[in-house]
């Protein structure tokens, strides 16, 4: 079934961009300054809640403030009639889980557990007066704020827990993110601490610190949720801008829809360079190895993805620009194996199909000349397929053309051997080198015998004339074992390898010659 282009446009991107700019202009003028006042909004949200929470946490900390002033007297006593002193603030200061007593750098008293003597991380105090952390004595990896007031060389520690901490930030709005940041240490309104700053990249954010204690409140909201809220509150405008858009754009997506010429389609395809090689593998019977490569056409439409060579190559050959898209084809396999070339081995064959519009001159000679120019003498054999689509007419241009291949080391194959009227016509008329036996018969080796007999006559021909023989669509290893039997000299098809993107064939030669290497570096 033949490919129908739709577009009636001479660039492949107009119709989506039109379409594109009908829909997305109204939205975005119509949505941009309601989305950019709500944005505001969400900032004035943000800055309340931050300076919210800043004064709930500095009326929690004065509370610490004041048990370490109640404790402040005791801290040249011993602990033992210091702990009831210790315990009352714990139980009369709100928020405070404990109160504790240091001398240097070590507590020597603790509300909780009274005569105690552990280390704690003076040196790591914002200002000296706050510590944020998730080590202590009683739960590991619990969080907890630290209030220290100094005398001297001695200290009181109150220790506020983490639950407080997150109760404190969790009385904002539930979608809004609330942190809190006390020297490099971070603890959010889930009670999850940080070590360092966790990322928020994408977040409409406001910073506030306190004017009176070391921490500073981060309080913001995700780029996702505040759509989110626009769409919400605006819900019914959006939806009315929305349906008109799409209105527009669907009118604007069909008027530049109808169909249009096959062959200005082609020739836009061209000239946009839509036409990609793929190479499928080439195999010698013996041992199986890669000797080669097919060069197949395939379309890599914008709009309809990857199109087989079947839906276009006809109109491409009954318009004449099979030629120019052979010619592009050829330029990118050279270019990509060519910036590589000594991963390519020596007499490595690499095969184009040529119709009958490419011996309407000798154009083709020159293109195989610059073909075969991109890399060493002998380093690759050149394989030109007939095809029978267009009969190709053994007139005085034609002999010399192939005459002129034939000295430069071009070598003649004629494609699907046994499917068309041409075939025999071909072996009479031109020096051919190869028969390409067709997959259609090659796909019935052990399930018909027909078509094994077939298969046995084209072998048994290809060998009177002393001609090589390829067969195509191998798929089984049944298949294989049989071709080989018969003594067919190269394989293709899908049990080897599948056509795949030039750039990745140069990839998997690269592999295969750093496997052959490591091969032998191993003995």
């Amino acid at each position: 079934m033949p490919y129908h282009p739709r577009f009636n446009s001479s660039h492949p991107w107009l119709r989506l961009l039109f379409a594109l700019l009908v829909f997305v202009v109204p939205m975005l003028l119509g949505s941009w300054g309601g989305y950019h006042h709500y944005q505001s909004n969400l900032r004035q949200e943000s800055s309340e809640a931050a300076a919210h929470t800043v004064n709930l946490l500095e009326t929690m900390l004065s509370n610490a403030d004041a048990a370490n002033r109640q404790v402040l007297p005791l801290l040249d006593a011993p602990c033992d009639p210091a702990l009831a002193t210790l315990r009352e603030q714990v139980a009369l200061v709100p928020f405070v889980r404990s109160v504790n007593l240091a001398r240097r750098d070590n507590i020597y008293c603790s509300s909780r557990f009274g005569p105690y003597r552990t280390s704690y991380p003076m040196k790591e105090f914002a200002r000296g007066v706050l510590l944020l952390n998730d080590v202590g004595p009683v739960r590991q990896g619990h969080p907890y704020l630290a209030v220290r007031a100094r005398q001297g060389q001695h200290s009181v520690l109150s220790v506020i827990d983490g639950d407080y901490l997150s109760f404190m930030l969790s009385v904002n709005d539930p979608a809004m993110i609330i942190m809190l940041r006390v020297g490099p240490h971070w603890l959010d309104r889930q009670g999850h601490f940080f070590q360092q700053a966790p990322g928020l990249p994408d977040q409409i954010q406001v910073t506030l610190g306190s004017q009176i204690y070391p921490f500073t409140i981060y309080a913001g909201h995700r780029l996702s949720s505040s759509w989110q809220g626009m769409v919400q509150r605006h819900w019914f405008g959006l939806w009315l801008l929305l349906g008109l858009s799409l209105t527009f754009a669907l009118l604007i997506w069909w008027l530049l829809g109808r169909p249009r010429s096959p062959n200005s389609e082609l020739a836009r395809a061209l000239q946009a360079r839509e036409f990609v090689p793929f190479l499928q593998p080439l195999v010698a019977t013996e041992d199986e190895g890669i000797m080669g490569a097919e060069v197949l056409m395939r379309w890599q439409h914008p709009d309809e993805g990857l199109i087989r060579p079947d839906l276009f190559i006809p109109q491409a050959e009954a318009s004449g620009l099979i030629v120019p898209m052979t010619t592009l084809i050829m330029e990118e396999v050279a270019k990509e194996l060519g910036m590589q070339r000594a991963l390519v081995p020596h007499g490595f064959h690499i095969s184009f199909n040529i119709s009958a519009a490419h011996c309407r001159d000798m154009a083709l000679l020159d293109e195989c000349r610059r073909f075969l120019a991109h890399f060493a003498p002998g380093q690759i054999v050149l394989v030109l397929e007939l095809t029978e689509r267009e009969l190709l007419v053994a007139d005085p241009q034609t002999l010399s053309l192939f005459s002129q291949l034939d000295e430069m080391g071009v070598r003649l194959a004629i494609d699907d051997f046994g499917t068309g009227h041409a075939s025999l016509l071909y072996l009479q008329q031109f020096h051919v080198d190869y028969l390409k036996i067709d997959q259609s018969f090659i796909r019935r080796i052990g399930t018909e015998s027909l078509s094994e007999h077939i298969v046995d006559n084209v072998i048994d021909l290809g060998t009177r004339l002393g001609l090589s023989l390829v067969a195509e669509g191998v798929e089984t290893a049944e298949q294989a074992r049989y071709l080989k039997g018969k003594g067919v000299d190269y394989l293709q098809g899908y049990l080897f390898g599948r056509p795949i993107p030039v750039r990745q064939f140069r990839d998997e030669l690269q592999q295969r010659a750093m496997a052959n290497v490591v091969q032998v570096a191993n003995g």
